[in-house]
């Protein structure tokens, strides 16, 4: 008999993505490891690019930049509106896209959020759902679900307490620095509550501007990061704002 060919093997997770994954699992007391698996998204208001594993490129990339991918296109007219709509839609109907954005939405894991037109969906180890352009080199969003014991966020701390603890500990590589620019809070119609902060982040090689919104329900701890450059956040901001504003869990 003849051996059959080798399967190609899946690129291991990062030394930045394996350390805020044991930042985030410390910070919110997780219970015992449990396996996890990537998530399939059960409808999109596009079709999906096929998926590819990718490694980044980014040398301080962590697990919130990790595949950073920005679009060019220029603000919409009148996507001031588009921010306010995104901030009131009703997720629980998925296929009401809005101008410029696309909604994705996982029955399994139970989130949903809008994210700009063109970023395609790429599969990276350890992440629950990243979209990114292929263009520009750090604009993504991506987003991660931990297992925790805690029933909400308030069981950890206010939003600037957490905002704080995330991105010095988790949502920054090793060596970078780090401001926290602002934290808010709100609730859904269920219930569920919400942090979302926004800060900055600097290396030696890039400067990034980031939103990130968290969660906890059903024993799970949801992380939704995006962001840009600086030289490109003001003309994508709105949209970034956007994604972070229509997160939402169901469960």
């Amino acid at each position: 008999s003849h051996d059959s060919p080798p399967r190609p093997s899946r690129p291991a997770p990062s030394h930045d993505t394996m350390f805020a994954t044991t930042a985030v699992r410390s910070f919110t007391i997780a219970r015992a490891p449990r396996a996890t698996t990537t998530s399939r998204r059960s409808s999109t208001t596009t079709a999906r690019a096929r998926k590819h594993p990718v490694t980044s490129t980014t040398p301080d990339a962590s697990w919130d930049t990790v595949a950073f991918a920005p679009t060019r296109r220029d603000a919409l007219v009148g996507f001031a509106a588009l921010v306010a709509s995104a901030r009131a839609l009703d997720m629980d109907a998925p296929a009401l896209a809005i101008s410029g954005m696309n909604v994705v939405k996982d029955t399994r894991e139970g989130y949903q959020f809008l994210y700009p037109v063109g970023w395609q969906e790429i599969q990276v180890d350890g992440q629950a759902a990243v979209y990114k352009d292929i263009i520009e080199p750090l604009e993504s969003a991506a987003l991660n679900v931990y297992p925790t014991q805690r029933e909400s966020v308030a069981d950890i701390g206010t939003a600037e307490e957490v905002a704080n603890t995330l991105v010095g500990k988790a949502l920054t590589a090793p060596g970078a620095q780090a401001k926290v620019l602002k934290a808010s809070e709100r609730k859904d119609d269920a219930g569920h509550l919400y942090y979302a902060f926004e800060f900055v982040t600097k290396t030696k090689s890039y400067e990034r501007h980031a939103l990130t919104v968290v969660t906890i329900t059903q024993g799970k701890f949801y992380t939704l990061t995006t962001g840009s450059s600086e030289k490109r956040w003001g003309k994508i901001k709105d949209r970034l704002q956007a994604t972070v504003d229509s997160f939402q869990v169901y469960y």
